[in-house]
């Protein structure tokens, strides 16, 4: 009598674009929480600006490796989220790309410009670690 195991969930790859060292701390942390109780193995990269993150998408994708979703940041040095955001969706095209824009900001003008520039969903950071494992598992899917 043999078992067949189930098959290994798929890696999740995710970008992290944010320029405070503290807030990409917590959020990984975050990310590697519900991935650990949601049994998602993850793979996590963090920049700290949209330049360099328009480059690490690009290589991704011609090596045939993109990022389930790009976590950004807007308010950044060299190029800002909405920015990055703008870019990204109109001049490399990459409209399937999920974009998530993690913000300080609660004013709707901001979330409406990062909307419009192209995020799938705009949260507000928020002030504790366990509000934002709940962010982070809607984030992944892992509701």
């Amino acid at each position: 009598m043999s078992y067949a195991s189930a098959p290994a969930p798929k890696p999740r790859s995710v970008l992290i674009i944010e320029d405070d060292e503290h807030d990409a701390f917590l959020l990984k942390r975050a990310l590697n929480t519900v991935a650990s109780q949601a049994n998602i193995p993850l793979r996590i990269k963090r920049l700290a600006n949209g330049l360099e993150a328009l480059g690490a998408v690009a290589r991704h994708d011609l090596k045939s490796d993109l990022f389930d979703v790009v976590i950004v940041d807007l308010n950044m040095p060299v190029m800002d989220g909405v920015k990055f955001l703008h870019l990204l969706r109109e001049e490399f095209k990459f409209e399937n790309l999920r974009a998530v824009v993690l913000t300080t900001s609660d004013e709707a003008p901001v979330r409406d410009a990062a909307r419009q520039a192209g995020a799938d969903d705009v949260f507000v950071k928020p002030s504790t670690l366990s509000e934002l494992v709940d962010v982070v598992r809607a984030i992944l899917g892992a509701d």
